[in-house]
């Protein structure tokens, strides 16, 4: 049996804002509309803008400076070094074709206190995920560039995702 259909009381409805906050609200962006607009594309840019960077590096065709990283690309191998060498693993998930990848490539494995703070603890793999499909699946990567830290059997202990070179040196501080 179907209940009827219960119409609205005055107690069940929000109160309608009063006529003059609207009013104001109307006025302010009235007179704000540009600051606001500007505003907003602020935000956008400061949130895409690892994005356009690496559209600027792809396109201008601007090669990434050499860094003193010496990548691995065999996980298992990795993964041996790091058993032997008392290391973790850092895995830089990737492609060419990503514009925030060609970002880091510019930005941030070249710093020295990156590589330096690499060197000091990590085995550095990075996982082109267009030619290896088997490892970012075994993590569950679904977007790139996906940073993770792991121990010696493969245990993922950090992750995280495009950083700055002082935001990837304070990520591999982290114990």
């Amino acid at each position: 049996m179907e209940e009827p259909a219960v119409e609205p009381t005055r107690d069940t409805l929000p109160d309608p804002p009063a006529p003059g906050v609207l009013k104001s609200l109307r006025a302010f962006v009235g007179r704000h509309d540009r600051w606001i607009w500007i505003g907003v594309f602020a935000i956008v840019l400061f949130m895409r803008w690892p994005m356009l960077k690496g559209y600027y590096y792809k396109v201008a065709d601007v090669p990434a400076p050499a860094t003193a990283i010496e990548w691995r690309t065999d996980f298992d191998a990795a993964l041996g070094e790091a058993r032997r060498e008392g290391k973790r693993v850092l895995v830089d998930f990737s492609a060419d074709w990503c514009p925030p990848c060609i970002a880091m490539k510019h930005d941030v494995w070249p710093d020295p206190e990156v590589a330096r703070a690499i060197a000091d603890g990590y085995v550095p793999l990075l996982i082109d995920t267009d030619k290896n499909g088997v490892v970012p699946e075994r993590y569950g990567v679904t977007g790139i560039p996906t940073i993770l830290v792991l121990d010696h059997t493969g245990t993922v202990l950090r992750e995280d995702a495009f950083l700055s070179a002082s935001g990837m040196v304070k990520f591999l501080s982290e114990k």
